[in-house]
């Protein structure tokens, strides 16, 4: 048991340092090139492509499905300037959250949302934690008075992909490493924020090995039977992404047997002394 607890404490007590690996636009402040409307900004969001594989969202500029971003502002601009509209503690990371919004009737149809290729590739003995800010918007009124129904949820889902962007595959074909289905969706309460995180561990051998990673982010569009009536959005914020270089079975066995042979010695040593102290 001592032995057991001395190399517990020995190994959390090793340096771990996590790498962070660049997302491009990562808190969705970057809407050069998007067309505004009000506190909105709708079309393709700099460093994100367009996720449609059912071909529903007409390019994710309207005029029924929209990609794009969200600037709360302060609860009728001359209210409490601590309370925001649609999330009243604001974006939980800059200025901005990115959207993926479908107006009323158009549910129950197919998935959309939004996915970047990395430059990053997978590499061996090396574990990735993907995190994202999962948003629940509520129901408000816009800068120009216009009023959404968002209350219930439609779901989310966050993938971290394998994408084979080779010459075989010019447009890429995507493998998931490890996924977050909707897993906060009956936690997630109107105009907040919670964080999803999911680890994908590349061990020897892996088939995604070399191939360049990806991040999906996905509303999975489905209509709540609590709120049959309202748009579906779902709302991102702050994507993360960090690898940690993690020991071969082969350097563990090691460096745990070297640990336990540095104990035992030291135990003896001890036994030695308290003996000799003894006599």
């Amino acid at each position: 048991m001592k032995q057991a607890l001395f190399l517990t404490a020995f190994l959390c007590a090793l340096p771990v340092s996590a790498v962070i690996i660049p997302v491009v636009n990562h808190s969705f402040e970057d809407v050069a090139g998007e067309s505004s409307f009000n506190e909105f900004t709708f079309g393709p969001l700099n460093g994100w492509d367009l996720h449609d594989p059912g071909g529903i969202t007409s390019g994710g500029d309207g005029p029924t499905y929209y990609i794009g971003t969200l600037a709360p502002q302060p609860v009728g601009q001359d209210g409490n300037p601590g309370v925001y509209e649609f999330f009243p503690d604001g974006a939980p990371d800059g200025n901005r959250v990115g959207i993926a919004f479908n107006f009323s009737g158009s549910g129950n149809t197919n998935e959309y949302g939004f996915v970047q290729t990395l430059s990053e590739t997978v590499a061996v003995n090396t574990q990735y934690n993907l995190r994202v800010l999962v948003g629940n918007i509520a129901s408000g009124d816009d800068l120009g008075g216009n009023f959404y129904n968002l209350n219930g949820f439609p779901g989310y889902r966050i993938e971290l992909l394998a994408i084979d962007t080779g010459a075989n595959n010019p447009l890429g074909s995507a493998t998931v490493l490890a996924v977050d289905n909707n897993s906060l969706a009956g936690s997630l309460a109107e105009g907040t924020f919670q964080e999803s995180s999911i680890v994908y561990t590349a061990t020897e051998g892996a088939p995604s090995l070399g191939l360049n990673l990806g991040i999906r982010l996905v509303n999975l569009n489905i209509v709540d039977q609590n709120a049959t009536n309202a748009d579906l959005e779902v709302d991102f914020d702050n994507v993360r992404l960090d690898a940690t270089a993690v020991p071969e079975p082969a350097q563990a066995s090691l460096l745990l047997a070297t640990l336990l042979l540095t104990w035992t010695a030291a135990q003896r040593g001890r036994v030695r002394s308290h003996a000799a102290n003894s006599g």
